[in-house]
């Protein structure tokens, strides 16, 4: 029986990344219902408990090691590994263990990855070098696949798509969140936010949109993505707002249970891609707020709208998009349907090539 490693940002209680992995999962067995799936995980046994598959601890490179000698492909991804904003500390993990598996001649494909922002000439001269090593390479968009030729990446991309764009609404349970919801007979929206670096006026903003949404009788819910990081950012607006009534989730949810918030969800608000990824498979209109290249490419590449970037984010242009939506709703999410079966068609392409490559002779 063949087997696979997974390696990318899984085990820091980040729905978003979590959602991926779900998403790399059950696209795989769709493909090869009878390998054998193992991640790298900062959590292994509650990464276990979540997904049903072994998980083994990330930072134990001998752990990693035998791993990888009792695998027979290893898949990058998704989610942006291969970014620097902080440091190009992150960079150098990842590309350190694809060395370990070129080493032991095993096969890598970068699974559905975003790409950027490189600043960093060491991360530069490692992906010019190390990356030209991977035997396939999928992303999730045109501007990583532009990014990454950029620094000198000359192996053929293959553009795909997130790997959660591949669960459908029936792959989600509803239920889950009825006891975290407000029962009542409003409209509900949820607005999905993050620290970025010293911006303070996105929360002022998003406070004074809030507080609109409850003066027009809307059930309005702060959902964090990532525990405990986003509740202070969450907390902030709720300060800022001058209407009573907003509710914020604080507390630890897994990314099932947020899949299953979001869907009981009317309209959102992300600055979270998976926020937005998330309303849009499952058919809930939403706007994006940007701080990061990816929420663009893929709010693009569903035609649906943004409120602009964080650092440039007013009500003005904020409550314009919103209500513009709101005023279309059937409508929007007919415009969603069809663009989202069109990903899901491209997001399948990355597990059929892993297959390929894993069936290799």
């Amino acid at each position: 029986m063949k087997k696979v490693l997974i390696s990318g940002y899984y085990g820091f209680d980040n729905a978003g990344d979590d959602t991926v992995l779900f998403g790399i999962i059950n696209s795989l067995r769709k493909h090869g219902p009878t390998i054998d799936i193992a991640v790298l995980s900062n959590k292994p046994k509650e990464t276990t408990a979540l997904f049903g598959i072994p998980a083994y601890n990330r930072w134990s490179f001998p752990t990693i090691l035998r791993q990888l000698k009792h695998s027979d492909l290893l898949i990058m991804g998704g989610g942006s590994l291969l970014q620097d904003a902080t440091s190009p500390r992150s960079v150098m993990y990842y590309l350190s263990i694809v060395m370990m598996a070129k080493m032991l001649k095993k096969p890598v494909i970068f699974f559905a990855q975003g790409f950027g922002p490189i600043t960093h000439p060491l991360s530069k001269v490692l992906i010019k070098s190390i990356v030209n090593k991977v035997d396939v390479i999928t992303v999730r968009d045109q501007g990583s696949a532009d990014d990454m030729r950029s620094l000198g990446v000359t192996r053929p991309i293959h553009i795909t798509a997130d790997p959660a764009v591949t669960i459908q609404r029936s792959d989600v349970n509803l239920g889950l969140a009825k006891p975290k919801l407000v029962m009542n007979e409003k409209k509900s929206i949820a607005i999905s936010i993050r620290k970025w670096k010293n911006e303070e006026n996105y929360k002022r903003v998003m406070a004074q949109m809030a507080d609109e949404m409850i003066r027009k009788n809307w059930n309005v819910y702060f959902l964090p993505m990532q525990y405990p990081a986003d509740v202070a950012p969450s907390r902030d607006i709720i300060e800022y707002m001058e209407e009573s009534g907003a509710v914020l989730l604080d507390e630890q949810m897994n990314f099932q249970e947020i899949i299953s918030f979001i869907g009981n969800m009317d309209f959102v608000i992300g600055m979270r891609l998976h926020s937005i990824i998330i309303a849009a498979v499952l058919g809930v209109p939403f706007v994006g707020v940007s701080y990061d290249p990816k929420i663009d490419r893929f709010i693009e590449r569903v035609n649906m709208d943004s409120a602009g970037s964080i650092q440039s984010l007013s009500y003005p242009v904020l409550y314009e998009v919103v209500t513009r939506n709101l005023d279309e709703l059937s409508s929007v999410r007919e415009r969603l349907t069809p663009q989202i079966e069109e990903l899901r068609h491209q997001a399948e392409q990355s597990s059929h090539l892993a297959i390929q490559l894993l069936n290799r002779d």
